[in-house]
């Protein structure tokens, strides 16, 4: 090997995680360039997703590559030509990649290999005993470099990404069942986030949610019977946290070793706080209906691939067509603007765009400088020739179909008036400021569980937010759920039970026992008043909160403690806004 130890990519900061890891895979690639020599690309199926999330194949062919070959496939041989392999860091790709540099089989005097010589990126960290193999296999003449990317992670929008380490993540990390799939899960998500940390070039402290009655892993069943066991939630985000922790050190540790830096967090300046979190934080926020753009979108409209919308079009010839549009900041820019929009405005915005167009069209100026009054067929002439309106004018027409569609699904299922109510469940407020107490409120609950109008979806949600608000699971609630049969399947009452896998009391000793941590520093009964002709919700989620106290250095220390040895009063006081001398409180 040229490069007897690995080596880490140089990034620069970025305001978009999709540019970002484009930024740093284009990188990889052209930073083998010598000349015009052309090259080819070798992947296997997981950096295969991760670089189709961020390019193009034409973007990497123009990059001097003669191909793009998948590793598991039986692959023509360029043995005048380089590779560059971008390879996730598993035993398998790694013994792939140095069988392709071994004599022929049946042939040890035949010395000519697939390719003339590899370099490698890993998409994270390369184990030591990886390395190692790498390092005496017959592939080490061959390999130019080994650099570790940091990309393992998705990123969903440009400043939202995704961790998720298996397709069933919610039931490894809450089922008493998957002790194993846990512990997985937890390291494969940490490998990811590290990821993240790594290519934003940030050095964070890390502090985590710990519930004040956790329990060390989940000992209930989830089968539905009645049980008394514990109810309170395992320390899945200490476990994380602390998985994370460790990680950092040991690329802190790796990035630092050959230089005379030091830690960064070791000279006090660094400015980033990562607080690792889990459901059990906020059983309400998943259950309660939003109103903005993009949050209706995802509930209510069926999407392909949790981004693909299917609109039927009509044609220039009549002919009616199925349309596919993706709902994504990358190909959409209407749609990066509008999607936090409420409903009820999309519409609006969209009509002042075009009404703007109209105003700084130079042709409708200079018509109605001369006084002359524009007919429609004339005005929409003039607009037909403004580059800005033929880009807006599909776009134009699928988020009308798109907001027209939610309006009309939210006028059928009452949603507004769902929404309502959902908030005085969370809040114990009606919208005029006013207390609503428990019997009012499930008096009122049984009446819309027995609407038949109600969308069975909305019916279930409404009935956890309820068993949610209500602390639990009881003897009583079990006897309501048997009452609504037609509402849950058994699948369904299960479900409900369950919600002691996430801290939520089954009954009413335990109920007791919680409630002290329930309501300690982001209860739920503390929230924002908002005028509802604003259209904003008086419920305030708890991440919501919980980045505002750490903001604003009041984010409890118990409930949210760190993961470093450091005590709070050496950490940089910047992190917490304060002035004081002391952080104790």
């Amino acid at each position: 090997m040229d490069n007897t130890s690995r080596s880490a990519p140089s990034h620069s900061h970025s305001r978009s995680l999709v540019e970002l890891l484009r930024k740093n895979i284009i990188g990889a690639i052209s930073s083998t360039v010598k000349g015009n020599r052309w090259r080819v690309v070798v992947v296997d199926r997981p950096s295969l997703k991760i670089v189709s999330m961020a390019l193009e194949m034409q973007s990497i062919l123009e990059q001097n590559v003669m191909a793009v070959q998948l590793i598991t496939r039986n692959r023509q041989a360029y043995p005048e030509m380089d590779a560059i392999y971008i390879l996730v860091p598993c035993a398998d790709s790694v013994m792939r990649m140095i069988d392709d540099f071994k004599p022929g089989p049946g042939h040890p005097e035949n010395h000519q290999t697939k390719y003339a010589h590899a370099h490698l990126f890993f998409t994270g960290k390369l184990p030591e005993l990886l390395f190692s193999q790498l390092a005496s296999s017959t592939a080490a003449p061959y390999i130019k470099g080994v650099t570790e990317l940091f990309v393992e992670y998705n990123p969903f929008e440009s400043r939202v990404f995704l961790t998720t380490p298996s397709e069933q993540p919610f039931y490894s990390l809450y089922s008493p069942h998957a002790a194993d799939k846990m512990e997985r899960d937890l390291d494969a998500a940490s490998d990811r986030l590290l990821s993240v940390i790594a290519a934003l070039e940030i050095h964070p402290f890390v502090r985590f949610y710990r519930p004040a009655n956790p329990t060390s892993s989940n000992n209930s069943s989830d089968s539905g019977n009645d049980s008394s066991q514990d109810s309170a939630c395992p320390r899945i985000a200490e476990a994380m946290a602390r998985r994370l922790q460790l990680k950092l050190n040991e690329h802190y540790a790796h990035e630092y070793s050959d230089t005379d830096n030091k830690d960064p967090r070791q000279q006090q300046n660094s400015d980033s706080v990562v607080i690792v979190l889990d459901r059990s934080i906020d059983m309400f926020a998943p259950l309660v209906h939003e109103l903005t753009y993009q949050a209706m979108v995802h509930d209510i409209i069926d999407l392909g691939d949790g981004a693909k919308y299917i609109r039927e079009k009509k044609a220039t010839n009549g002919q009616v067509e199925r349309v596919e549009a993706e709902l994504s900041e990358k190909t959409d820019w209407l749609w990066e603007k509008l999607r936090h929009e409420h409903i009820g405005s999309v519409a609006q915005k969209l009509a002042d765009r075009i009404e703007r167009l109209v105003s700084e069209s130079t042709g409708i100026k200079a018509a109605q400088s001369d006084g002359k009054k524009l007919t429609v067929t004339e005005m929409k002439a003039a607009l037909a020739e403004l580059p800005e309106f033929k880009r807006l004018q599909s776009l134009y027409s699928l988020h009308s179909d798109l907001a027209t569609q939610c309006l009309e699904i939210s006028s059928k299922r009452n949603l507004p008036a769902l929404v309502n109510f959902e908030q005085e469940i969370v809040t114990q407020t009606s919208a005029d400021g006013k207390h609503v107490g428990q019997m009012s409120l499930e008096t009122r609950l049984i009446a819309l569980l027995d609407d038949e109008g109600l969308d069975k979806s909305d019916r279930i949600r409404l009935l956890f937010l309820y068993l949610v608000y209500a602390n639990g699971g009881s003897a009583e609630d079990r006897r309501r759920l048997e009452e609504v049969p037609q509402c849950l399947t058994i699948n369904d009452k299960h479900a409900a039970i369950n919600l002691r896998q996430l801290g939520i009391p089954t009954n009413k000793k335990q109920s007791e026992l919680n409630k002290p941590s329930a309501k300690k520093t982001y209860s739920w009964d503390t929230f924002a008043h908002a005028d509802p002709d604003k259209h904003e919700p008086w419920f305030v989620p708890a991440v919501k909160r919980i980045i505002f106290e750490q903001l604003n250095g009041d984010l409890d220390d118990t409930l949210f403690p760190w993961t470093r040895e450091t005590l709070p009063e050496n950490i940089p006081k910047h992190i917490l806004n304060v002035t004081a001398t002391s952080l104790r409180r």
